[in-house]
């Protein structure tokens, strides 16, 4: 037995509301009639049995169909931008030389003051802060509680950004 097809009647009474639904989301009244004539050709071709809300299912149609073409409207917009023009614009986010130097010495400053912190205290901010482990896993290395690393951590980091700062 063949699926009864949709009737123009079920159509034709949720146009109106479609039209305002796909206006509101696009801005664009032309774009708006051809997502809701797009959105009823894809709704035909479902058996009328299997729709049990038929405005429901329609405007999640218009909704999907208008992502889909406003996504494919911003990857033509930039696939046709010229690579050329667009770097041209792009700030460079390199550091200076002089910004260089002075970064290599307030990280001399940093390790001279993590060298010069108690053994464990400067174990643990290597651990955590330079070989990424967890501080569970310093933990268990250095024998102590999680909360005695963290304030180790802490308590070794703003050494090093008072030492920080005072290079500036």
């Amino acid at each position: 037995m063949k699926p009864k097809p949709l009737s123009s009647d079920l159509y034709e009474a949720h146009r109106s509301g479609l039209l305002s639904y796909a206006r509101r989301l696009s801005g664009d009244s032309v774009l708006a009639e051809d997502v809701v004539q797009d959105a009823w050709v894809l709704f035909a071709r479902q058996p009328a049995h299997a729709i049990s809300s038929p405005g429901n299912y329609l405007r999640t149609i218009v909704r999907n169909l208008l992502m889909t073409r406003l996504r494919r409207a911003k990857i033509e917009r930039i696939s046709d931008t010229d690579f050329d023009v667009v770097t041209a614009t792009v700030a460079d986010d390199a550091a200076s030389p002089e910004e260089t130097v002075a970064a290599r010495e307030t990280m001399t400053r940093v390790i001279d003051a993590l060298d010069a912190l108690p053994a464990r205290q400067a174990d643990a901010i290597r651990m955590y802060h330079f070989e990424g482990m967890k501080l569970r896993e310093v933990a268990a290395m250095l024998g102590v509680s999680i909360p005695m690393v963290h304030g180790l951590i802490t308590e070794g980091l703003a050494i090093c950004n008072r030492i920080r700062k005072e290079g500036q």
